[in-house]
């Protein structure tokens, strides 16, 4: 038995390995050829294209993994279908369950790796790939100017602040909220209707500054105020707004407190929170439901189970990428937003297993 497992676990790990290498490979070639002309335009140097895709792999990695399980998983299971050899395990008394034990154990600890290296190297390798994006290839369009919308952030004096939108070419931002906390009590609170950098300044319109001890308030309305001593820069803002993916989820799960704290609306974030749980597990979901699929003596080579696993994979993805939407949008729960394709494709794959033959 040990022989057995031994030799399906060698052949679903080398077309896993095998698949990642393909896609990687591919996603780079790809992309150089895109990129060349403004790698060349603005002399980028070669080490720094190195490293611009070598911190590009980790992503690429955890993007592709689940296809490449299912590609794992239906090759090999298929291949031994159609050489009888699952047939012959079969005619020695194991059943399916026994004879896909170990794919499915290999599957779940490849899905544990996921959520680790999600954490721990996706985020650090995806936030350098964007500096060197940011300071190499977009130095003349300046991808920061422009609106960015709902803006959180915790600046260097340890306040919280948050406006409806930063338009970032004009330097001017929308419905500010500047609050300073001790510990969980509020002692300090800065509302306006305008702030724009003018001067090297930043200049508040029509707004209140309150200031709360021993449990009183004091309020003072304002026209026009100048923030001084302020080391807080319009680019700041644009540094602070990470894509998801650049964020680790304790990272991530610290900026949606702070959205909570400032009242802002927090499904958007919350989705792409639950998502990194989720997502790892795609490769464990898709495995479960395709292995048993491929677990028959069917007509086509290789071919074929290349087709199957890329439609499996894009009707998963697209699941995921709808309801990822109807999150955003307030639609529907965040959490049953990130899980409803792992839920769905792990309910199928159960039924296939259960009805595949023993």
């Amino acid at each position: 038995m040990r022989i057995l497992d031994q030799y399906l676990s060698r052949k679903f790990l080398g077309v896993v390995f095998f698949a990642l290498v393909a896609f990687i490979t591919i996603f780079v070639v790809v992309d150089l050829v895109e990129r060349l002309d403004v790698f060349i335009k603005h002399d980028v140097p070669n080490l720094i294209i190195l490293k611009f895709y070598l911190y590009s792999m980790p992503y690429i990695i955890v993007l592709t993994l689940p296809v490449a399980m299912l590609l794992a998983s239906l090759f090999s299971t298929g291949d031994m279908a159609r050489r009888n050899e699952i047939t012959a395990m079969k005619t020695s008394g194991l059943s399916l369950y026994r004879i896909l034990l170990p794919i499915f154990i290999i599957s779940f600890v490849i899905s544990l790796f996921a959520l680790v290296f999600g954490e721990f190297v996706v985020p650090r390798a995806s936030e350098k790939r964007e500096y060197i994006n940011d300071e190499y290839l977009e130095k003349e369009r300046e991808a920061w100017r422009k609106r960015i919308n709902n803006v959180y952030m915790r600046d260097d004096q340890d306040r919280l602040i948050s406006m409806r939108y930063f338009h970032a070419a004009t330097l001017t931002g929308n419905r500010i909220s500047i609050k300073k906390f001790a510990g969980e009590e509020l002692i300090y609170r800065l509302d306006a209707q305008k702030m724009v950098w003018a001067d090297s300044q930043w200049v508040l319109y029509s707004g209140y500054e309150r200031v709360f001890t021993d449990g009183k308030e004091t309020a003072v309305p304002f026209e026009q105020k100048i923030l001084e001593n302020e080391n807080l820069r319009p680019k700041d803002f644009a540094k602070v707004l990470k894509r998801a993916e650049e964020m680790s989820y304790k990272e991530l799960k610290e900026f949606i407190h702070v959205i909570k704290i400032n009242g802002g609306n927090p499904d958007q974030w919350l989705v792409d929170l639950y998502l990194k749980i989720s997502v790892p597990f795609a490769s464990f979901i898709i495995v479960l439901f395709g292995s048993p699929l491929s677990s028959r003596k069917r007509r086509g080579g290789a071919m074929s189970g290349f087709g199957i696993s890329l439609a499996i994979c894009f009707v998963y993805f697209g699941i995921v990428k709808t309801f990822q939407t109807m999150g955003h949008n307030g639609h529907i729960q965040p959490l049953i937003a990130a899980w409803i394709a792992n839920i769905i494709f792990a309910i199928g794959g159960i039924y296939a297993l259960i009805k595949a033959p023993k």
